[in-house]
């Protein structure tokens, strides 16, 4: 049945490619994803289901519209072919060759393979779409969020695919997400203000060679009309309730023996009278969703405490909110060492491609989503080696 697996997945993957070039095309300008249906970009006008086939499409009609005859981007072929490539080199990585410890059979883990395919599929469309709008966009990150914690409360992975924290860390993670939503609240009435939101829309620009201007960055200056200072404490003040509420419930669980004894028993059924919690797999999947939820909530602390620290020493923006979604959303699906490892991983690569523009004398710079991007896909394929390199430095354990 492998076999018929893998053209399965190699199909979905290149209607889902069919469906991303749908998200890359209209989500930057701020268009429905549903409605319309499939159209021409240039004309307008709809396009027959016969044309919509995946890669044939593009092939058949020679990289043209059947109805107007305007030239289709060869990206619609090249994002089809290449998420078909990633879900199905995930499927063979996994099942095949058994690149990572504790995968299991494909029957008892689809879902966790459909949340890695997911995040995948997601960070291609934040890489193509930060390359060209040197932007990341959050729903996309949102979505697969979402997924990864769904897919880790419905069908626990094993500890190898992602790692268990402790209660109190669990307890931590729960905390602050009631601090975000607390500060979500507070934002919408008006209590907090959004960070940025005054400054002009402006990208910084350089002039080349021969007397082009390029995009090199998009990071906020006094220049855009905003002190780059002032408006990251008003991120900091965001987070204070996610810090407070965080910490105090680490603090109540790991500092006080009978909290934490309570909540222990509350989260593995053993509290009195069962808990809501009672019974093996619930208990379980508790657990994995509160290592998903730890994740989620390392990943952003990563990237949002580089951008806060970085914002106050330099006075200019650092990081982008962006890459802040782009790294939780890698934690939520994949526990809190990956989005560690690729914390890391990521500047070893943006600066290979620096060291190339420089030696080749080349001007195209990069944004910083696709890195983490790349670096994602690494640590996903060689994340027991990894761990296995540095585990003995800083006791690492699943």
């Amino acid at each position: 049945m492998e076999p018929v697996y893998l053209l399965f997945i190699v199909m979905f993957g290149a209607c889902a490619g069919s469906f991303l070039n749908v998200v890359i095309h209209r989500l930057p300008r701020g268009q429905s994803l549903v409605f319309p249906g499939s159209h021409c970009p240039s004309s307008t006008r709809a396009i027959r289901w016969y044309d919509i086939i995946p890669l044939l499409r593009w092939v058949v009609l020679k990289g043209r519209c059947r109805r107007c005859g305007c030239a289709i981007s060869p990206r619609y072929l090249i994002v089809e072919a290449v998420t078909a490539a990633l879900a199905g080199g995930l499927y063979v990585c996994y099942y095949w060759l058994r690149i990572r410890d504790g995968v299991g059979a494909f029957s008892n883990s689809w879902p966790t393979f459909i949340a890695h395919g997911c995040l995948l599929a997601g960070l291609l469309v934040c890489a193509i779409i930060d390359i060209e709008h040197w932007v990341v966009p959050l729903e996309a990150c949102w979505t697969v969020s979402v997924i990864g914690l769904a897919a880790a409360a419905f069908r626990p992975p094993s500890v190898e695919m992602l790692p268990r924290v402790s209660p109190a860390a669990g307890a931590a993670a729960l905390g602050a997400l009631a601090g975000l939503g607390a500060a979500l609240i507070l934002q919408r009435v008006g209590l907090l203000r959004q960070s940025f939101i005054d400054a002009d829309d402006k990208p910084v620009t350089q002039r080349g060679s021969q007397g082009s201007e390029k995009i090199t960055a998009v990071a906020v200056t006094k220049d855009h009309g905003v002190s780059p200072r002032l408006e990251v404490l008003r991120e900091l003040l965001f987070l204070a309730p996610a810090i407070a509420l965080g910490a105090g419930a680490y603090l109540l669980v790991a500092g006080i023996p009978a909290i934490g004894e309570a909540w222990k028993g509350f989260c593995s059924g053993g509290a009195p009278g069962g808990g809501p919690f009672a019974g093996v797999r619930l208990a379980a999947r508790f657990s994995a969703f509160q290592a998903a939820l730890v994740g989620y909530v390392a990943g952003g602390a990563w990237i949002w405490g580089i951008r806060i620290l970085g914002t106050l020493g330099f006075g200019r923006e650092a990081m982008g909110l962006g890459d802040v979604h782009i790294l939780a959303a890698v934690g939520a699906v994949c526990g809190w060492i990956t989005p560690s490892l690729v914390f890391f991983l990521a500047p070893v690569f943006a600066l290979l491609w620096a060291l190339y523009l420089f030696a080749a004398r080349r001007q195209r710079e990069l944004p910083y989503g696709p890195w983490l991007a790349v670096a994602a896909l690494v640590v996903m394929l060689f994340y027991d080696g990894l761990v296995e390199l540095i585990a003995p430095y800083f006791a690492i354990r699943g």
